[in-house]
């Protein structure tokens, strides 16, 4: 199976858990707008199962971004039919996309695309505010002891939307 066909593909969140709870794993988020271009790494990444409601867990942060991710450690996911935030209103509602929200989000790369109206887009705080839909985002996790061809860590990912 190439990269293309695995890359384009929307794992789903039980899939997601399946993978991350095989061993450590690293998130990386790539985020671009025009020419310009950043990320937010994270030396861990685990989805809990179902039952516990798909909660996100990360380790320490690393990047050129901003760590707007963080505000969601421990944080269930949320759906417009299913409110697991701690926000008066539901946050996944409001914000036209699931998610890990809080009170409501730092991060939201589920919102709606080029709207730019505030938050309502596809958001990261700590690089473009909450003001600025980011027009291309990807999330990525490998396994966190990946090794490439030359015995280096490599850069092959297996990109999770």
């Amino acid at each position: 199976m190439t990269c293309r066909s695995l890359c384009s593909v929307d794992l789903g969140l039980d899939n997601i858990h399946k993978i991350s709870a095989q061993g450590r794993y690293e998130l990386r988020i790539d985020l671009r707008d025009g020419r310009e271009s950043v990320y937010a790494a994270y030396d861990r990444f685990y989805l809990s199962d179902s039952r516990n409601l798909y909660k996100l867990r990360l380790g320490d942060y690393n990047g050129t971004a901003g760590d707007s991710l963080s505000y969601h450690q421990g944080r269930p996911f949320s759906t417009k039919d299913r409110d697991n935030d701690v926000a008066i209103t539901n946050c996944a509602s409001s914000y036209k996309g699931a998610w890990w929200y809080k009170n409501c989000h730092r991060a939201n790369l589920n919102g709606k695309y080029g709207e730019n109206r505030h938050s309502q887009g596809i958001n990261w705080y700590h690089w473009k505010g909450h003001e600025i839909s980011i027009p291309f985002v990807e999330m990525k996790m490998r396994p966190y002891e990946f090794k490439g061809a030359v015995g280096q860590r490599g850069r092959r990912s297996l990109l999770l939307q």
